[in-house]
């Protein structure tokens, strides 16, 4: 009868910890689901960032090449202006 008991309570101990670790290997596997997915959110979140800065940087140096062209033709008007003026004033 003793052995009996034993024998059952080795059989318990046996079920609780393949039960245990059963549980901890789901538990591993959900953690491991998660951290892969906030891994690809994260990557996602910086292409996000890169495609971005690379169209600021785009629309910042177009508005710069604009400006620059527009400073140019004005620059240009105004010394035609001055020379004009200047050739009226000696007539």
């Amino acid at each position: 009868m003793l052995k009996y008991e034993q024998n059952e309570r080795e059989e318990s101990d046996t079920n609780i910890l393949k039960k245990t670790n059963e549980e901890v290997m789901r538990l591993n596997n959900i953690i491991n689901g998660e951290k892969k997915s906030r891994e690809d959110t994260e990557e996602a979140i910086l292409e996000m960032l890169r495609v971005m800065i690379t169209r600021m940087k785009a629309e910042i140096e177009n508005e710069k090449k604009e400006r620059e062209t527009t400073e140019d033709t004005l620059l240009s008007l105004l010394e035609d202006t001055c020379n004009k003026l200047n050739a009226a004033s000696q007539i």
